[in-house]
């Protein structure tokens, strides 16, 4: 599962993620010592690891669950006779559809 952040995207570490007080340090690399150094190193010359787990999300509109939809139009397909190039056209917009957020492994339709 995924969780979404609102905060602009980070250029360098640290970011607005990082701890505060004695804990000033990325959860990310902690329990590696060679991400721990990298990190310092980000720190010192404002830059970010290949390794940091932020994406940035593109501007979009409202993000919708585009498999289920596909679903529900096969079966508004179905239950309506639509011809078979318009059940095409349909889908096909959909299908084209630009993807914002990329589907998570174990929520996937085939």
């Amino acid at each position: 599962m995924s969780v979404l952040i609102k905060i602009d995207m980070p250029k360098s570490c640290p970011c607005e993620l990082v701890g505060v007080g004695y804990d000033l340090y990325c959860s990310f690399a902690s329990g590696s010592p060679a991400r721990v150094k990298e990190y310092d190193e980000c720190c010192r010359n404002n830059t970010r690891p290949a390794w940091c787990p932020l994406s940035e999300v593109t501007a979009h509109g409202r993000l919708i669950d585009a498999d289920k939809l596909r679903g529900e139009m096969l079966l508004f397909i179905k239950e309506n006779m639509l011809t078979r190039d318009d059940a095409r056209e349909l889908l096909a917009t959909v299908n084209e559809a630009p993807t914002v957020i990329e589907a998570e492994e174990n929520n996937a339709t085939p």
